[in-house]
């Protein structure tokens, strides 16, 4: 996959474009707003002229010593509460942070089309997926969407609550989510305990984090005891799994091999895996922005 299906990346009804990238950032219009972010990929000079990039309403660096890593500078006054961005059907609020980030990854979206269509294949049967490292929701309000119960955890409360607003925002507050602030770990082995057992697992893992109490994750130490803890309480008959990283180190090969190790793929399955990316819709580029490994059951695309 990776780039050959760039001309899929769902463009159409996104209020999201990358209008630019190189000399190490990217240049993005989210909603009515255009900003600057690091892009530290982006070794190509910038197709844009200055002025262009010169619009953006405002611009994160990062700084050495900075706990965020980074700093928002603003040129013109933004809505405090945020702004809506849509996808399809789904809306999202949208709100600069501190790291950096802005509420959603716009490289997942063919990720979210991915899960949906899965769902859709198995005609609204009442799957079971759990969304871990959930973040601000864009995977559960996809599988949401399509049928699924979902359980959604993530060690951030204030992501949670997010993602919560999300599912509202986007018109599914009657969907049957379950929603977790937790370490992902512990609560993945009480799950075990209970002998709870999910048809999906979507995972996002962090190259780095804390959660509620302190624990500490890195990924490099962390991953094979996280995948033990999947396939502790993954069905004997999954439907779909979804891997991704942005982590540096990782490549798409090492996700499918840990998939392939740790989860089962029961010969029938289908693999998928590539490299995430944007659309640059000035030099016609694809932006790298992490890797994904993919395993369905019985899929179509």
């Amino acid at each position: 996959m990776g780039h050959s299906e760039s001309q899929n990346y769902p463009l159409d009804q996104f209020d999201y474009q990358l209008l630019d990238t190189g000399s190490f950032q990217k240049l993005e219009q989210i909603g009515p707003y255009r900003f600057i972010r690091p892009a530290p990929q982006a070794i190509w000079p910038k197709s844009l002229s200055p002025d262009e990039w010169k619009k953006a309403e405002g611009e994160y660096k990062y700084f050495k010593g900075k706990e965020t890593g980074g700093e928002w500078k603003f040129f013109t006054q933004l809505p405090k509460e945020g702004w809506n961005l849509q996808f399809r059907h789904l809306v999202f609020k949208i709100q600069p942070t501190g790291f950096g980030h802005i509420g959603i990854f716009p490289e997942q979206a063919l990720n979210w089309l991915w899960i949906m269509d899965q769902l859709k294949q198995l005609n609204g049967t009442k799957i079971q997926v759990l969304n871990v490292f959930g973040y601000t929701g864009a995977s559960t309000l996809a599988a949401a969407s399509a049928g699924a119960h979902v359980t959604h955890i993530d060690a951030s409360k204030a992501s949670v609550t997010w993602a919560r607003n999300n599912l509202e925002l986007s018109g599914l507050g009657d969907k049957p989510v379950r929603w977790v602030v937790d370490d992902a770990m512990k609560y993945m082995q009480r799950e075990h305990r209970r002998g709870k057992k999910y048809d999906a697992i979507i995972m996002d893992p962090p190259s780095f984090g804390r959660g509620p109490n302190g624990e500490v994750w890195k990924i490099e130490n962390k991953l094979s005891e996280f995948m033990e803890a999947c396939r502790n309480i993954l069905s004997d008959s999954p439907v779909f799994l979804l891997f991704t990283t942005h982590s540096p180190g990782f490549s798409a090969l090492t996700l499918e091999n840990m998939m392939r190790t740790y989860l089962p793929s029961h010969k029938k399955g289908i693999f998928e895996t590539g490299e995430m990316f944007i659309p640059d819709l000035s030099s016609g580029l694809n932006l790298p922005s992490g890797f994904f490994a993919r395993w369905a059951a019985n899929s179509r695309g």
